[in-house]
């Protein structure tokens, strides 16, 4: 084989090794910020958790909850059943400016700019779903399903308030008012005779819930990978 061939293919595989080499740097590096977002999710989701335990002993807090839906499944980070009723909760550990839209959300921190799905829509979707749970069974069919999203950082400016919004330190508040905001001072809940449940139809409740949960490792891994693909799309 002659001298040219031969430093013809040392340049291509070198080139090629490099392109590999400089690919999975790129991999890496996506992973970790996927971990880093996904670990500030998680502590975000442990905060909230662990206030709806101190706020509301005695209650039952449902905590990363899969529910089978007519499409499949939606996950939710938190369901409480109280005398206050029922509480769908979406946590969310965005810090910085975020400006509200009606169907994305924008994050600016420093120089970067973020956007994302609007969890006031996520919780929707979310309430939906458990009502239709909840529409199986007789008993439950007239209870309504109340939802507030809450942002766990300190960090945080909103560009405007929106009712069902709140920070950590008014959750708690906002649920025992049932669900009146500064904005708007109304009642959230259908009547106030709906506005306590009994311990037993709470029971009730989580055993239903229970039941229509999806607990398979392998069906939460596939619904998280389709909430990534639905991430990258934005």
């Amino acid at each position: 084989m002659n001298e040219p061939l031969l430093l013809f293919l040392f340049i291509f595989l070198s080139v090629d090794a490099l392109a590999l080499f400089f690919l999975l740097i790129f991999k890496i590096k996506k992973e970790m910020k996927r971990n880093k977002i996904r670990h500030f999710g998680d502590r975000a989701e442990e905060e909230v958790s662990l206030l709806l335990e101190e706020e509301f002993p005695g209650c039952v807090i449902l905590n990363n909850v899969l529910l089978k839906t007519s499409r499949g499944s939606t996950q939710i980070d938190h369901i409480l059943l109280s005398k206050w009723g029922i509480y769908v909760i979406e946590t969310k550990s965005h810090n910085g400016k975020i400006t509200p839209g009606k169907k994305e959300w924008i994050q600016i921190y420093g120089e970067k700019v973020v956007r994302f799905h609007s969890p006031l829509l996520q919780n929707e979707i979310h309430k939906e779903a458990l009502s239709r749970v909840l529409k199986k069974y007789r008993s439950f069919a007239h209870i309504p399903v109340k939802g507030v999203v809450v942002f766990t950082s300190k960090k945080l400016i909103f560009e405007k308030q929106l009712d069902g919004v709140v920070r950590l330190h008014e959750l708690s508040p906002y649920i025992k008012s049932g669900g009146r905001t500064r904005n708007r001072r109304t009642l959230l809940t259908a009547s106030l005779s709906e506005k306590y449940l009994s311990r037993q139809k709470i029971a009730a409740l989580e055993k239903a819930i229970r039941q229509n949960t999806i607990r398979s490792s392998r069906k939460r891994k596939l619904h998280e990978k389709n909430i990534r693909r639905l991430d990258r799309n934005l």
